[in-house]
C-alpha cells in the first residue's frame, strides 16, 4: 500500500452499518458488493439492474465529467472497455452504509483500483491506481427494491491536509 500514510495498517473487510432492519443491511451490502463487481469488469449489463432508471440520476467519474442516467453512463464504459481492463477486484477499506427510511448512503474512504490500460494512448492520471479512490453510493428504495440513484468516485491524497499544515 502506501508507505509511511497510514494506510497500510488498514485492512479491507465488510462495511459497518447504520440503521435500517437487518434484512435492508444485507440488501445493501449485496447490491454494494454487486456493483463494485459489475463496475470494475465495466459490465453495464450487470449494473442496469442495480442502478435507478430514472434519466435524471448522476454519476461523477475520476475523469472529472458527469454522466446523467444509466444509459449516458454506458456510454463512458463502451468507450473505456477496449482501452482497460481491471485486473483484480477493487479491495475497499473504511466503508460505511448509513441507512435512513428509503435512503442509504454508502461510502468508502479507500478503494484501491486494480487496472490494466491498455489503449493506444498513454495511461491518464485518472486510470491509476495510486494512491487510492474514494467512492459515495446514494441509494433509495424504489418499488421495494434498493437501487443506486448517484455515485461519486474521486481520487484520494496521502499526507497532511493543508487545514492540518500540509499542500495546497
Amino acid at each position: 500500500m502506501l508507505q509511511g500514510s497510514g494506510i497500510e495498517e488498514l485492512e479491507p473487510g465488510p462495511p459497518t452499518v447504520d440503521g435500517g432492519s437487518p434484512e435492508d443491511q444485507q440488501a445493501l451490502i449485496t447490491l454494494w458488493e454487486r456493483f463494485f463487481d459489475a463496475n470494475d469488469r465495466l459490465d453495464i449489463d450487470a449494473l442496469r439492474p442495480l442502478w435507478s432508471a430514472d434519466p435524471g440520476c448522476v454519476f461523477f467519474n475520476t475523469n472529472g465529467h458527469v454522466y446523467h442516467g444509466i444509459d449516458d453512463w454506458a456510454n463512458i464504459w463502451d468507450h473505456y472497455r477496449a482501452k482497460m481492463h481491471s485486473t483484480q477486484s477493487a479491495p475497499r477499506f473504511k466503508s460505511h452504509i448509513t441507512i435512513r427510511s428509503d435512503m442509504a448512503v454508502m461510502v468508502d474512504e479507500y478503494v484501491w483500483r486494480h487496472w490494466d490500460w491498455t489503449g493506444d494512448n498513454p495511461r491518464p492520471s485518472y486510470a491509476s491506481n495510486s494512491p487510492y479512490l474514494r467512492s459515495t453510493l446514494v441509494c433509495a428504495r424504489d418499488g421495494g427494491e434498493w437501487k443506486v440513484v448517484h455515485s461519486h468516485f474521486s481520487s484520494g491524497r496521502t499526507g497532511l491536509r493543508p487545514d492540518q499544515g500540509g499542500a495546497e
